[in-house]
């Protein structure tokens, strides 16, 4: 199982943007600022910032002193936010189960199987999506 590259991405920038704007009190940052510390190219940051403004989690200006700045506290978004907005909200693990059980001298053994190991999965997608859901940027960034 891998996610993209942009969801990565996505909490760099946002964690960026938050961060320089807390510590050195920068309304909006460019994008061409961020592309050059985070080495992310332009056209990435263009794309993965279009998604998290449509997501509530980045807002833009335009302009010579315009940029990308959170849309709201760091404390009020998750990386859980994040993930939904770059990856959306389709199961994480996809078991396969579309195989006859019949060819199997126990079906019952194989089905009894198959169940617990999409019980399992679906305990761990659980597990993984309440601590994105518990996780703010500001407790990335120890605040």
């Amino acid at each position: 199982m891998a996610f993209s590259i942009a969801f990565s991405q996505a909490l760099e920038i946002a964690a960026y943007v938050g961060i320089k704007s807390d510590t050195q009190h920068y309304d909006y940052l460019s994008i061409q600022k961020i592309s050059e510390k985070l080495n992310i190219p332009i056209p990435s940051i263009k794309k993965i910032s279009t998604i998290l403004k449509k997501n509530g989690i980045l807002s833009s200006k335009t302009g010579i002193n315009g940029g990308l700045r959170l849309a709201k506290a760091p404390q009020a978004i998750t990386i859980y936010d994040i993930f939904v907005a770059m990856e959306g909200t389709n199961p994480i693990f996809k078991v396969h189960q579309d195989f006859d059980t019949t060819a199997f001298l126990n079906p019952e053994k194989v089905q009894n199987w198959l169940g617990k190991s999409t019980a399992v999965l679906t305990e761990a997608q659980a597990a993984m999506l309440q601590v994105l859901k518990q996780t703010s940027l500001a407790d990335m960034a120890g605040q």
